[in-house]
């Protein structure tokens, strides 16, 4: 979220909002303040599209997903959750976790280069996600037309 209001953003920040600027690419602070909140054994909360996405298409996750994944010191635990339809009714459907150990431990044995590390679990994450897009679209779907209206 872009925020052009200093009270927006003393507001986000007391919510611990890390500030990812759009554009720095996944070197930068916001990313390494997340490697550092898992390796502590936090939790961090990523919006992998790298923006609110208005329109119903998917995006491409950002890179920085699989950089987070890959330098944390401890493989984290990914529990994808997916969201739709804020306007009016909500659906939330927070699927199971997703284990890329087996994955991340074969990238560090055959030294895959980090980019392309990143790339592919960026896109092992992608796929589990638009499982649980279709999924979570057939559930509020099926919520929305069963209910009765006055």
């Amino acid at each position: 979220i872009k925020l052009n209001n200093n009270i927006y953003v003393f507001l986000f920040l007391l919510g611990k909002c890390i500030p990812v600027i759009r554009g720095a690419g996944v070197y930068q602070p916001a990313v390494d303040l997340c490697i550092q909140k898992l390796n502590l054994g936090d939790w961090v909360h990523i919006f992998p599209e790298g923006k609110v996405n208005m329109t119903k298409e998917f995006l491409r996750f950002k890179w920085g997903v699989g950089r987070i994944i890959y330098e944390s010191t401890k493989i984290p635990v990914i529990l994808p959750v997916y969201h739709l339809g804020m306007d009016d009714k909500c659906t939330m459907n927070i699927g199971k976790p997703i284990d890329l150990s087996n994955l991340i431990l074969d990238l560090k044995d055959r030294n895959v280069p980090e980019p392309e590390a990143r790339k592919i679990i960026t896109d092992a994450i992608q796929v589990e996600m638009e499982k649980l897009r279709v999924e979570t679209e057939s559930l509020h779907y099926k919520h929305n037309n069963n209910v009765i209206k006055d």
